[in-house]
């Protein structure tokens, strides 16, 4: 008896490696991808703007445009950007600004070297602010009369990637749709948001098929994870079960060979990491973790394992404390 409407995905020709560099921004599903993909040999920058849901925002908030102070809100004695996630807040305005054009260098200078950037699309809709006379990224709880609500359109959508694709020709795109649902838009509206996301989203996978795929989050989401028990309390975000069956869906679609052997080796390592000794047994559990610190050069051929070294290090020498603490 089948109790889901399951679908073929499509491999993708363009494989994640375990040297790949990726950046990923967008809305709070990029995040967790994000998380999950920094758990791995791969060289990754997830959301170095927080949460964004607007593809047209996304692409503004790599253009790395000039700040300026004058765009900034208040809030109490505080600071932020409409551009940018509250991550970025200050009671010095020009603290702020010095913060986010650091961050904006560094994104600049990894998209330089990335190879794969993962996109996904939260919602169609924008707010215009009318004080500032410009679309914004975060209304930051400013006063509702300031903004307008607008939608953007499919062309509108396609246009802003097909120049964006056209300048950064040696980037591979993976797009999706969040399958989190902005009920707060309506459900409706927000029906009509999704459509048009995902309608944008074919659109430019069809003019660039070899620079740009499409993975189905939100499809796997509405069809085969079509239950409620696939959600958080909320019955709008989906919870850890659902996000663990799509990660699995997208390492199938992705994830080389290369990375998949990488991966499994890099988990046994993780395991023991995370294993939490008996007090007797800590002396033990040292000499295991540094047996694994000296044998990742072998285990890792070629392969950037310093994220794993680090942790190795770090552990080891709490470990080391507490013995010493006795």
């Amino acid at each position: 008896m089948k109790l889901s409407t399951d679908f073929p995905i499509p491999v993708s020709n363009h494989k994640l490696r375990p040297t790949s560099r990726v950046l990923c921004m967008g809305s709070c599903f990029a995040e967790n991808m994000g998380k999950r993909l920094d758990n791995l040999s791969l060289t990754l920058l997830n959301q170095p703007f927080g949460t964004q849901f607007n593809p047209i925002r996304i692409l503004k908030a790599l253009a790395f445009e000039t700040l300026n102070s004058a765009d900034l809100y208040s809030d109490g004695d505080f600071f932020v950007h409409p551009d940018f996630h509250s991550n970025f807040i200050s009671q010095n305005p020009e603290h702020l600004l010095t913060e986010i054009q650091a961050k904006q260098e560094e994104t600049k200078t990894f998209l330089g070297q990335s190879d794969t950037l993962l996109l996904t699309f939260g919602t169609a809709y924008y707010y215009h602010d009318k004080v500032l006379n410009r679309p914004i990224t975060h209304c930051h709880k400013q006063a509702s009369q300031r903004f307008v609500k607008h939608m953007h359109q499919v062309s509108e959508i396609t246009q802003a990637f097909r120049d964006f694709l056209q300048k950064h020709p040696n980037k591979h795109l993976v797009l999706t749709v969040s399958p989190v649902r902005h009920t707060r838009d309506g459900l409706m509206e927000n029906a009509v948001s999704k459509a048009t996301l995902r309608l944008a989203a074919h659109e430019i996978w069809q003019e660039f098929p070899g620079q740009v795929s499409y993975f189905p989050a939100y499809e796997i989401m509405m069809d085969e994870l079509r239950d409620y028990r696939f959600y958080e309390k909320d019955l709008i975000h989906p919870n850890e079960t659902a996000l663990d069956y799509i990660w699995q869906k997208f390492k199938e679609t992705y994830f080389s060979s290369e990375l998949l052997t990488a991966e499994i080796a890099w988990n046994r390592v993780l395991s023991t990491l995370m294993h939490r000794p008996h007090p007797t047994k800590i002396p033990l559990h040292i000499d295991t973790l540094e047996k694994l610190n000296t044998e990742l050069p072998t285990e890792f051929k070629g392969v950037d394992y310093s994220k794993l070294a680090k942790k190795l290090a770090t552990e080891i020498l709490s470990l080391k404390a507490s013995l010493g603490s006795k």
